[in-house]
């Protein structure tokens, strides 16, 4: 164990990390960082492969076999970033992207850039914890598998914007299990501030439309209630007005609390369309909004439809609503042993427990889901965040050596078939 974290250098992980984190990858185009990992794999002796997803899209898979009779464990970070390139056409809505989101730098004993946060810094952490294991020459008993993977930032296809590069929310870390790349337990490597947890969220995306009629300017009759409007955007404002007021309450209402912390899930209008900003002389005959509703681990998304549907009623206004994205939460299941690793690891590097888990870690929507409906007991554990958009050196040093050990431990714990 002690050759093993010997052989992990902090400038060796930040250099690392430095580097992924300035590939181009935006969200639907990783295929440039996925051939930048394959070939770090293939020339740091560690067996690569890369797996098609889509055009483009492409998981970096590596593989350190086992001598047999170990239990295995996968790690599986995800390459794109958190802005694509369809988003620069809309710079307009995220505001100014400087080099805080676009680009890594090193600055003292931090790197900056969200490619870094979000979540290659974790990535090049577990890469150098394998990378330490295989220069060692000691043989874990069960494989060790590593997995980037595409498509995990959140995205869906609706209206006109059809595109496979808008695919996400576990796109890539499904197909691996699809195509029969599997494990005893799989470590999701995302920010945590050194928090665990094995349950998140689920999510439904909402467009909810309403309908109103073309009126030319000098005929608009201001004098009615908005809810009897001809404008659909005037007729939207009560209705956005309620939802507000329903989605305070609908966190209080459903939360779930588990051993390791609390699920509340949280609801967003994240759009708004309507009109024509290039002719605004007449009222809008249609005005949709987009929201996005969290989900306790298990629940289907019906029963939000239903009680939004009755806010429609009680405002008064007819309203269109339909799902465009649907993603299951979970709550992993037999995650004990893995548990009991991190635990141990954590205790080793930090002489501590672990940091307390506060609720928005629980209550987005990561890959962990993906492996936990798949059977495949699944925690998301790593550094914290400094600030927004950095990392602190230190931090992916001690992640890359808390990943080196759990894998020691879980791989060397002897199989049911052995």
């Amino acid at each position: 164990m002690e050759k093993i974290l010997s052989l992990i250098k902090k400038d060796e992980v930040a250099d690392l990390a430095l580097e992924l984190g300035n590939v181009e990858s935006p969200a639907g185009y990783e295929l440039k960082a996925a051939e930048y990992v394959y070939a770090w794999l293939e020339e740091n002796g560690l067996e690569g492969q890369m797996m098609k997803v889509m055009d483009d899209r492409y998981n970096a898979v590596g593989r350190l076999r086992g001598k047999g009779g170990g239990l295995s464990l996968l790690f599986n970070s995800h390459l794109d970033s958190v802005y694509g390139h369809i988003d620069e056409q809309y710079k307009w809505n995220i505001g100014k992207i400087g080099p805080r989101e676009l680009e890594v730098r090193r600055k003292g004993n931090s790197l900056h850039g969200m490619a870094v946060v979000n979540n290659r810094g974790p990535m090049a952490a577990f890469l150098i914890a394998a990378k330490a294991i295989k220069e060692s020459g000691e043989k874990l008993k069960g494989d060790l598998i590593l997995t980037s993977v595409v498509g995990e930032i959140e995205r869906a296809r609706v209206d006109e914007f059809q595109g496979g590069e808008l695919v996400g929310t576990g796109l890539g870390s499904r197909h691996l299990v699809h195509d029969g790349i599997s494990a005893d337990y799989a470590l999701v490597a995302e920010a945590t501030n050194y928090a665990v947890t094995w349950v998140e969220a689920g999510v439904v995306w909402f467009k909810i439309s309403v309908h109103g009629a073309r009126t030319y300017t000098p005929y608009v009759d201001n004098s009615l209630p908005a809810k009897d409007s001809d404008n659909a955007i005037v007729k939207m404002a009560p209705l956005i007005l309620a939802l507000q007021a329903w989605a305070a309450k609908y966190e209080k209402k459903h939360q779930y609390k588990f051993s390791g912390g609390t699920v509340i899930p949280k609801v967003n209008i994240g759009a708004i369309r309507g009109g024509l900003p290039f002719r605004i002389n007449n009222s809008t005959g249609l005005c949709s909004i987009y929201v996005d509703v969290r989900l306790l681990p298990g629940e289907g998304w019906l029963h939000v439809r239903d009680e939004i549907t009755s806010i429609f009623r009680k405002v008064g206004i007819d309203a269109d609503i339909e799902a465009y994205h649907y993603n299951r939460g979970w709550e992993g299941r037999n995650v004990d042993g893995l548990l009991e690793a991190i635990t141990t690891a954590h205790r080793k590097i930090f002489k501590s427990k672990l940091n307390k888990l506060i609720a928005p870690v629980t209550s987005m929507s990561r890959d962990i889901n993906v492996f936990n409906e798949a059977g495949i007991p699944a925690i998301t554990y790593g550094p914290p965040v400094e600030g927004y958009s950095s990392m602190k050196i230190e931090d992916l040093y001690n992640t890359a050596k808390l990943y080196a050990l759990i894998a020691i431990d879980i791989c060397n714990r002897p199989s049911n078939k052995s």
